[in-house]
C-alpha cells in the first residue's frame, strides 16, 4: 500500500467519508433506507468532486454491502461482475451500447442489482444515446444505471428526463482543509494550516486535486512542510509579491508596481498564474471594502493584511483595478510582463481628464471642411439669414468678443456664397487666443460635448446629438439644445433619459457647473433665443433700402433643408 498515491489510498469507502456533498449523501442514504431505488441516476458536477466514488458507494449500498465486506481501494471490487464500469470516452459508439443492452438482460450473479456505471456519458455519440435511451425507458428490474458527467447540458433531454439528477458542487476551502488535515495527520505529515489553505485554494474545489497536491508537496518537502516550501513545490510565487502588486495598483504607485513585475520576470515565474493570484487579492480587497469579508475563507492575519491594503481606498478604485487585471491577456507569452504593465499603467493614469479640444486656430483646409459640415447641419432659416445681410447680433446666440477660432463663421459663409456680416476688427487673426472652452463657437462646443460623452461610455447619446440639434442659447449655468423637427420624436427623448450624464459632460467641457436642457427647435425658437441673449446692434444697411424684420418661416422638412444647403435656395415668399 506504500506505493499507492494518496488520492486512491484515501478514496471514501462509505457515505460518511464523502466530503462537501451533504445534500446528495443524505438523499441517497434515505433512498437506500426506504428501499426506493431508482432505475437510473445522473451524477453531474465538476471534476474531482466525488461523482464516481459516490456511485461505487451507492452500488455497494443498494446491494447490502459495506466497506468491511471486501473490495480493493473502495473501487467496488467486492461486487465482481455485478458492477460494470464503462468509460464512455473510449466506448462511445453504438456497438458498445448494443453490447451493454444484451448483457443487461442477464441476471446478477451474487448481488441484488446489476449496476452499470457509465462515466463521462456526454461523450457518447448521438446514435449511442438513442440506443441507450431505449434501455432507460424499459429497463430490466434487476438493473440500475448510474451516469456520471461533467457536462450534463450535452445530453439529450429525453435521457435527462429519465434519470434522477444529483448535482455535485465544488468542495469549500474549509471542508477541504479539514480533510487534508486528517490525511496529513494519518500519514505523519507536519504542515501548517496556511499551507493547507494554499493547497485548497489552488485545487479550486476539486478534492482529488487537493489530495494530489498534498502528495506532491509531501514528496518534495518530506514529512515537515513549511508555507514557503509548499509555495516552491507548487510553483507559486510568494503571496507577498502578488499582494504587493495589488497594493501598488490600488494606491496608484506605478514605479513600485513595475518593480514587482520586473522581479517576478527575473525569477521566470509564469505570469498567468501570478495574474490569477493578483486578481484573487484584488477580489478579496473589494469584498473587504464592501463589508462582505465573511464570505471569504481566510485566516485572521490574511484578513488584517487585506484591511491594510484597502485602507483609504474607495471601492470603485478596487473595481477598476480588478477589471484591468482580469482583462489583461497573458496567454500569448506567459513570461512577458507587458500586459500586466499596461493594465497597471491604465489604472494609475486612467482616461484623459477633459475631452475638450486644445484651443488654437485650425489649418485652413480643416476650417473649410468643418465649415461645410456645419453649413449642411444648419436649419434652412439660418442659411436664409446668412444669404441676406444681417447684424452681428443675429449671427450667433450670444454676443461675444471676436476670436481667431470664431473667425471660422465668416469663412464658412464666404465658402457657401453668403456675404459675411460686417463687424468690428478685434486683432490680427494669426495671434492665438488663450480662452476657455466656453468662448468657442457653438458647433465646437457641441463636438466637444459628443467627445466627452463617448469617453464616459455613452456613445449612443453622443450619436443622438450628432446633426439632430444645435445650441440655441447658453448662459452661465445653462446650455439649451434645440432639436430639429424630424428628431424630436426619437432622439430628444433618448437624450433626456440621460440628461444627467449630458450635463456632467457639458460641465467637464465648459469648466463650470452646467445644466443641459432639451427643447424643440422649429427654426423660430433659435432666432428668438439668439435675440434675447444678444445685445442690440445697429442693423446693416440693405442694398434695397430699409426693410422690416422678415416674418418667421414655417418649419421645413429634411429634404427642404438639404436643398437649401446644396443649391442656396431661399424659402418662397408671396409678393
Amino acid at each position: 500500500m506504500s506505493g499507492t498515491v494518496l488520492y486512491r489510498k484515501w478514496r471514501p469507502l462509505d457515505f460518511d467519508e464523502v466530503v462537501g456533498q451533504e445534500t446528495v449523501v443524505r438523499t441517497l442514504q434515505n433512498a437506500v433506507a426506504q428501499d426506493k431505488i431508482s432505475h437510473a441516476y445522473l451524477f453531474c458536477g465538476p471534476r474531482g468532486t466525488g461523482k464516481t466514488t459516490t456511485a461505487r458507494i451507492l452500488a455497494r449500498a443498494i446491494n447490502g454491502r459495506t466497506a468491511s465486506s471486501g473490495g480493493a481501494l473502495g473501487d467496488g471490487g467486492d461486487l465482481g461482475f455485478d458492477l460494470v464500469e464503462i468509460d464512455a470516452a473510449s466506448n462511445r459508439g453504438i456497438d458498445d451500447i448494443r453490447e451493454l443492452r444484451e448483457r443487461a438482460n442477464y441476471q446478477p450473479g451474487a448481488a441484488r442489482f446489476k449496476v452499470y456505471l457509465i462515466d463521462e456519458v456526454h461523450q457518447l455519440t448521438s446514435a449511442a444515446e438513442d440506443a441507450l435511451l431505449k434501455t432507460l425507458e424499459e429497463p430490466p428490474p434487476h438493473v440500475v444505471f448510474i451516469l456520471a458527467t461533467t457536462d450534463p447540458e450535452s445530453l439529450k433531454p429525453t435521457i435527462l428526463s429519465r434519470c434522477q439528477r444529483f448535482d455535485f458542487r465544488r468542495v469549500g476551502v474549509d471542508d477541504m482543509v479539514a480533510r487534508l488535515r486528517a490525511i496529513a495527520e494519518s500519514e505523519g505529515i507536519e504542515i501548517p494550516d496556511e499551507a493547507l489553505r494554499l493547497i485548497a485554494r489552488e485545487a479550486t474545489g476539486s478534492l482529488r486535486d487537493g489530495v494530489n497536491l498534498l502528495d506532491q508537496v509531501w514528496v518534495m518537502c518530506g514529512a515537515s512542510v513549511t508555507l514557503d516550501a509548499a509555495q516552491e513545490a507548487l510553483g507559486l510565487s510568494p503571496d507577498a509579491r502578488a499582494l504587493e502588486l495589488a497594493s501598488a495598483a490600488l494606491q496608484g504607485k506605478l514605479a513600485d508596481g513595475l518593480s514587482v513585475l520586473a522581479a517576478v520576470q527575473q525569477d521566470a515565474i509564469d505570469f498567468a498564474r501570478f495574474k490569477r493570484q493578483v486578481v484573487t487579492h484584488l477580489r478579496h480587497v473589494l469584498l473587504t471594502l464592501t463589508g462582505a469579508s465573511d464570505s471569504l475563507s481566510l485566516s485572521g492575519p490574511e484578513l488584517e493584511q487585506l484591511r491594510e491594503v484597502g485602507e483609504g481606498v474607495d471601492a470603485s478604485a478596487a473595481v477598476t483595478a480588478l477589471r484591468a487585471f482580469s482583462e489583461a491577456d497573458v496567454s500569448r507569452d506567459p513570461y512577458q510582463p507587458l500586459p500586466l504593465e499596461l493594465a497597471l499603467a491604465s489604472i494609475v493614469y486612467g482616461p484623459p481628464a477633459s475631452a475638450a479640444p486644445a484651443p488654437g486656430p485650425a489649418p485652413q483646409a480643416r476650417q473649410q471642411s468643418q465649415s461645410r459640415q456645419q453649413q449642411a447641419r444648419r436649419p434652412a432659416r439660418e442659411q436664409s439669414q446668412q444669404q441676406r445681410p444681417s447684424s452681428p447680433a443675429q449671427e450667433r446666440p450670444a454676443a461675444r468678443p471676436q476670436s481667431p477660432a470664431a473667425s471660422a463663421e465668416p469663412q464658412a459663409a464666404a465658402t457657401n456664397g453668403a456675404a459675411p456680416a460686417p463687424g468690428p476688427a478685434t486683432g490680427p487673426a494669426s495671434q492665438p487666443s488663450q480662452r476657455p472652452p466656453a468662448s468657442a463657437p457653438p458647433d465646437q462646443i457641441l463636438q466637444s460635448l459628443r467627445d466627452a460623452l463617448r469617453q464616459r461610455g455613452f456613445g449612443l447619446v453622443a450619436t443622438m446629438i450628432n446633426g439632430s440639434c444645435q445650441i440655441i442659447s447658453q448662459t452661465e449655468d445653462t446650455l439649451t439644445l434645440g432639436f430639429f423637427d424630424n428628431y424630436q420624436q426619437m432622439h430628444m427623448p433618448k437624450v433626456q433619459d440621460e440628461i444627467g450624464q449630458v450635463s456632467a459632460a457639458a460641465s467637464q467641457v465648459l469648466g463650470r457647473p452646467i445644466t443641459v436642457r432639451c427643447v424643440p427647435n422649429d427654426g423660430a425658437s433659435a432666432a428668438s433665443a439668439s435675440a434675447a441673449s444678444a445685445p442690440a446692434a445697429p442693423a446693416a444697411p440693405s442694398p434695397q433700402g430699409p426693410q422690416s424684420s422678415p416674418p418667421a418661416d414655417p418649419p421645413q422638412s429634411v429634404i427642404a433643408r438639404e436643398a437649401a444647403s446644396r443649391f442656396g435656395a431661399r424659402p418662397y415668399q408671396a409678393n
